[in-house]
């Protein structure tokens, strides 16, 4: 299992096995004053072996602050199953959304969003973001 897509964004669905991301690879976050919503979402595409991809496989979400205290953790289960139309051998893609919109922020300052999919051999993903107020943005949407 590989983490092939891994994202902030500010919307993420998944239809008919299609992610469809708006605004994606956020790294600041807006706020007039904290604590505060998050605001934001991950999008995700996982990529599985076809041969162990029907057995569910732990994936671990986290939001830490800069000293690495955990404002929420999460746990998730993934599988999937080979289509008909898809070849021996062939890669499955798994796309995942997780909602981050009403996670409260503390504070202004650096956070991160940990993707741990718990396996052998594949280290987390971290997606870093700092919080700040409107005043700090100088005119930068990111």
């Amino acid at each position: 299992m590989d983490i092939r897509v891994a994202t902030i964004c500010d919307f993420a669905q998944v239809r008919e096995g299609l992610l469809s991301v708006l605004s994606a690879g956020i790294t600041r976050v807006w706020q007039t004053q904290y604590p505060a919503p998050l605001g934001v979402m991950v999008a995700l595409i996982f990529e599985l072996a076809p041969g162990g991809a029907s057995i569910p496989r732990e994936v671990r979400f986290r939001v830490e602050n800069a000293d690495g205290d955990r404002l929420a953790e999460g746990v998730g289960a993934i599988q999937a199953n080979p289509s008909p139309e898809h070849d021996p051998g062939e890669m499955l893609t798994l796309p995942l959304v997780v909602d981050f919109r009403s996670l409260q922020l503390p504070a202004a300052g650096r956070y991160q969003i940990v993707i741990d999919p718990m396996s052998d051999g594949v280290d987390p993903t971290v997606l870093a973001f700092r919080a700040g107020f409107p005043s700090d943005a100088g005119g930068s949407q990111l």
